[in-house]
C-alpha cells in the first residue's frame, strides 16, 4: 500500500502533532502515524523555509509535481509552469491545490496533468527539404576563393543546437530560413576576411550536437514538435549538405569536427541506449556518405565522434576541442557553466593518456546552454556558444536572459589561437 504523506512530499517535523499534521494534509491521524513507522519526524529546526519536498513523479493518471514557493501559486502560475514544462496549458486537464508549511512557505501541487480526451495528434506536413530548396533557388552566387599572399589562417564555424522540429517560436519552418541566413552571412563575412589579408586557406565546421529536436528527450515532446524523426533526419542532412556546398568550394581543404549532443540520443524509458547511438552523429555520417561520391568534394576530412564525448584536430601547432556541454552538466561539480566546463577540462588533462589532446585544448568550442560566454584559462581559450534553435522559452524562464540565436565564427593561424570573431545574426 502507498504511503499518502510520503506521496505529498512534505517532511513531517516535530512542529505539530500527529493529529494537526493530519489535518494539515488531509489525511487521518492514523495516515500520519503509519508514515512516522518508516519516516520518524525531524526537528523542526531542519525544515525550514526551502525547497525541500518538491517532487515530480508520472504515471497512468498523469504528471505529478509538487514546487516551493513563498507565496502560493494561483491559477495562470500552474499554467505557466505546465508551458514551462514543454506542454500547452489549452491542450491538458490538471487538478491543484497547495499546502501551507507551517515553518513557511508554501508547496504548490498540481496533479494528473494529462492531455484532454480525443485531442487529435500532432500532424507533420511541413516538408524541411522543400523549404530548404526554395531557399537555395533565390541565393546569390558564392563568390570562388582565391589564394593570397598573407599569412596562413582557417575560417571555423560552429553549427550546434539548431534543435530542427521544434514547434515554437516560428517552428521548423523559421529555423530552416535562419540557418540558411547564417549561411549566407559566413559567405559574407570569408569575403570579409579575405578582403582585410586573411588567406583562410582552410574551414573547420564544428558540429556541436542537438542538431535534431528529437521526440522522446522528456515527457510529452511529441506535443511540441512539428517534424517526426524521420523527417528531423532528412531536414539536418540537407542542412548540413547545403552549409558544405556553399562553403566547401571556397577552400583549400575542409574538416568536419563533430560530437554528439543529447536531444541526438537514441532513448528508451528516458536513458539513452548507449554511448554511440545518436542522430546527430548520424545525420553527419550521412552527409559524409552523400559528399564521398561527389569528386569536388575530396577536400573534405571528417573527425565524427562515436562513443567519445568530446573529439578535437590539429590547427597549425593548436589544438581544437569541442564537446557539447551535456558531460559536464550535471555530472561534474561547478556552480556555473565555466566552472563545470572548466572542472571537466581538468579531468580530461589529469587523464592524459586515455583522452590525449582532449585535455590539451588550446581551444575548447562547447555548446548545450544556448547563450554566448567566453573565458581565457591561460593556456586554453573557452568559448561557450549560443544556439540556432531560435532561442528556449525555458532557458528565458529560469534564468531571466534572452538567447539570442546566431551562428559562432572566428579565424586561428600559427600565430593567434582565436581572432577575427563574429557571431553571426
Amino acid at each position: 500500500m502507498s504511503c499518502t504523506v510520503c506521496a505529498s512530499g512534505i517532511v513531517i517535523d516535530d512542529s505539530l502533532s500527529n493529529v494537526a499534521w493530519g489535518k494539515q494534509l488531509g489525511v487521518s491521524e492514523r495516515s500520519v502515524r503509519r508514515h512516522l513507522n518508516h519516516a520518524p519526524k525531524v526537528a523542526s529546526s531542519s525544515t525550514a523555509p526551502a525547497s525541500g519536498g518538491e517532487s515530480e513523479t508520472h504515471d497512468a493518471n498523469g504528471d505529478h509535481y509538487v514546487r516551493f514557493s513563498q507565496e502560493p501559486w494561483g491559477y495562470d502560475d500552474y499554467r505557466a509552469f505546465i508551458q514551462s514544462k514543454g506542454q500547452n496549458p489549452d491542450e491538458v486537464t490538471f487538478t491543484w491545490g497547495w499546502t501551507s508549511n507551517p515553518v513557511g512557505g508554501f508547496w504548490n501541487k498540481l496533479n494528473n496533468v494529462r492531455l484532454i480526451a480525443g485531442l487529435e495528434a500532432q500532424s507533420y506536413d511541413l516538408d524541411p527539404i522543400g523549404i530548404l530548396d526554395t531557399l537555395r533557388k533565390s541565393r546569390a552566387a558564392v563568390p570562388e576563393w582565391y589564394h593570397g599572399t598573407a599569412e596562413a589562417s582557417t575560417f571555423v564555424l560552429s553549427i550546434n543546437d539548431v534543435q530542427l522540429g521544434q514547434s515554437y517560436n516560428g517552428g521548423s519552418r523559421a529555423t530552416i530560413e535562419a540557418f540558411h541566413e547564417y549561411v549566407q552571412m559566413a559567405v559574407v563575412r570569408i569575403v570579409e576576411l579575405r578582403d582585410i589579408g586573411r588567406r583562410l586557406e582552410r574551414l573547420i565546421v564544428v558540429c556541436g550536437g542537438d542538431l535534431v529536436e528529437g521526440c522522446f528527450i522528456y515527457p510529452h515532446q511529441m506535443r511540441n514538435i512539428d517534424l517526426n524523426r524521420k523527417q528531423q533526419q532528412q531536414g539536418v542532412i540537407a542542412l548540413l549538405l547545403h552549409a558544405i556546398d556553399t562553403l566547401a568550394p571556397m577552400f583549400e581543404a575542409v574538416t568536419v569536427l563533430a560530437t554528439k549532443g543529447n536531444h541526438g540520443e537514441h532513448r528508451e524509458g528516458g536513458k539513452k541506449i548507449d554511448l554511440s547511438d545518436n542522430d546527430d552523429t548520424l545525420c553527419v555520417e550521412m552527409a559524409k556518405l552523400a559528399l564521398a561520391r561527389d569528386p569536388n568534394m575530396q577536400h573534405i576530412e571528417w573527425i565524427i565522434a562515436d562513443e567519445e564525448a568530446a573529439v578535437w584536430t590539429g590547427v597549425y601547432d593548436w589544438t581544437l576541442v569541442t564537446t557539447h556541454g551535456d558531460i559536464y552538466a550535471k555530472g561534474v561539480s561547478g556552480a556555473t557553466t565555466e566552472r563545470k566546463a572548466h572542472a571537466w577540462l581538468k579531468n580530461m588533462a589529469a587523464a592524459f593518456r586515455k583522452f590525449g589532446r582532449i585535455g590539451r585544448a588550446d581551444v575548447l568550442i562547447t555548446h548545450h546552454f544556448h547563450h554566448d560566454e567566453m573565458a581565457d584559462w591561460g593556456d586554453t581559450l573557452w568559448r561557450q556558444t549560443t544556439s540556432q534553435d531560435r532561442g528556449s522559452p525555458e532557458f528565458s524562464q529560469a534564468t531571466g536572459q534572452h538567447s539570442e540565436p546566431g551562428m559562432l565564427t572566428g579565424v586561428m593561424t600559427p600565430t593567434s589561437r582565436w581572432k577575427d570573431e563574429a557571431v553571426l545574426r
